[in-house]
């Protein structure tokens, strides 16, 4: 899946199976660094914690809607 596909409706969190952090990625920011092609497999791979340094490859995506206020769990990959 794209980011740019993402942007308008969804949040991207990456989510450490070590220590259990949660962070919230800015969309945004990482297509203008990646660029508007760039997958949510792209950043799966360089996702890294930075509070305990672990690689990690997991990401969750999730709905805010239209107006980023209704928020729920919609899908987490692997």
């Amino acid at each position: 899946m794209r980011l740019s596909d993402l942007a308008s409706h969804f949040e991207l969190f990456a989510v450490c199976g070590g220590c259990r952090r949660m962070v919230r990625v800015d969309l945004h920011r990482l297509t203008a660094e990646l660029g508007t092609s760039s997958t949510t497999d792209d950043v799966r791979n360089r996702v890294r914690c930075r509070a305990c340094g672990r690689r990690t490859q997991d990401i969750r995506i999730v709905y805010a809607g239209p107006c980023g206020g209704a928020r729920g769990f919609h899908y987490r990959p692997r």
